[in-house]
């Protein structure tokens, strides 16, 4: 089995039960996964457990099937290139936990929403101000749009 190096990034992570927990993830570093972009590697990987940092320091394992959002700010895990259209949505997952901003994919087949959303990756990636939500698409419980 082969490790992969990681780095601590700041991070909120909401959770299916409602919770949050804010703390720091750890992100495999870009040079160690050709094209695949840190925080897909992260979010889809095969672990069940993601690592993580309490605010006082402790190491937390998140249940990967339990995290629907993670909120970050550092540029430098901002939303990947192939990712063209930019729709504003406000979201609200499992758990409650509501996002507003806009909602970046790719192109899918046909151009309404429920298209692109249908046919959507697995995570989707939604800018607000300087911050990036990556959002399981499978938990999403109500798409708004204005």
């Amino acid at each position: 089995m082969t490790y992969l190096e990681k780095d601590p990034v700041a991070a909120e992570v909401f959770l299916a039960d409602g919770t949050a927990f804010t703390g720091a993830i750890y992100v495999a570093h870009e040079s160690d996964l050709g094209s695949v972009h840190p925080m897909w590697h992260l979010l889809a990987g095969q672990e069940r457990l993601i690592p993580c940092r309490g605010e006082a320091g402790e190491l937390v394992l998140l249940g990967r099937q339990a995290v629907v959002a993670v909120r970050i700010s550092d540029d430098r895990y901002r939303v990947p290139e192939d990712l063209d259209v930019g729709l504003p949505m406000r979201l609200t997952m499992s758990g409650g936990h509501r996002f507003d901003g806009v909602l970046h994919m790719p192109a899918a087949v046909g151009s309404r929403i429920s298209d692109l959303l249908n046919y959507a990756d697995a995570w989707l990636v939604q800018v607000s101000d300087d911050r990036h939500v990556w959002l399981a698409s499978d938990q999403l419980v109500k798409v708004e749009a204005p």
